[in-house]
């Protein structure tokens, strides 16, 4: 079966791809580099360099005719979704309707996407929360958006492109870059590794009582 990955060369979209090539799938990666690295690349999958919101992503799955899009591209931090909300939404929303339309055009049978769990619930009221939980995004309403506006839905359903959303929570591994606010754990691991993290830092010492 022939994959394309969106952001298959970042932290969570690489590991992805290696586990479709482990499988035996033919894998194609599209990603910009903007977060992502070339270290990370799979060297059985085949690269563009190429974003998501560019005219030339439709030559790419016109050619390649994958079966499945696995959409991992996006603008993920969110102090910039807050600054800058129009460009969170030309990569976040409008990208996804992007591939979304490419799906349709070309005859991808499966749509997967890549959407946060940690986000999107706010300070939810239930723990541990549901999947049927009603989302309720404090600090970015990218992923929210796709969601609630229904588009992947809407293309399963009247276009026959099917379809799976995963809710990543927070993920932390080999090959996270130690920056922003969803790298804490590889901040710490990282400032262990130098010798530079206070032990006081990670294991606060609370007072005898």
């Amino acid at each position: 079966m022939k994959i394309l990955v969106t952001g298959g060369c970042g932290f969570i979209g690489s590991h992805v791809v290696d586990m479709f090539v482990a499988a035996g799938h033919d894998v194609v990666i599209v990603d910009n580099l903007s977060s992502g690295t070339l270290d990370n690349k799979n060297e059985k999958a085949r690269f563009y360099h190429e974003d998501i919101c560019e005219p030339g992503l439709e030559a790419i799955v016109r050619d390649e005719r994958p079966d499945i899009i696995d959409h991992h591209a996006a603008q993920i931090s969110v102090p910039a979704s807050v600054e800058n909300p129009l460009l969170d939404a030309e990569v976040n929303i409008k990208g996804t309707i992007r591939l979304l339309e490419l799906a349709r055009r070309y005859s991808a049978r499966k749509f997967l996407f890549a959407s946060t769990g940690g986000a999107i619930y706010g300070e939810a009221k239930t723990v541990p929360t549901p999947e049927e939980y009603v989302p309720e995004a404090r600090v970015s309403i990218c992923h929210l958006q796709d969601e609630l506006r229904a588009y992947i839905r809407f293309y399963g359903q009247q276009h026959n492109v099917g379809y799976v959303i995963l809710r990543y929570s927070n993920v932390y591994g080999p090959r996270q870059i130690p920056h922003g606010e969803a790298g804490v754990v590889a901040i710490f691991t990282e400032s262990i590794m130098r010798g530079s993290c206070r032990r006081s830092i990670i294991f606060p010492r609370h007072p005898r009582v």
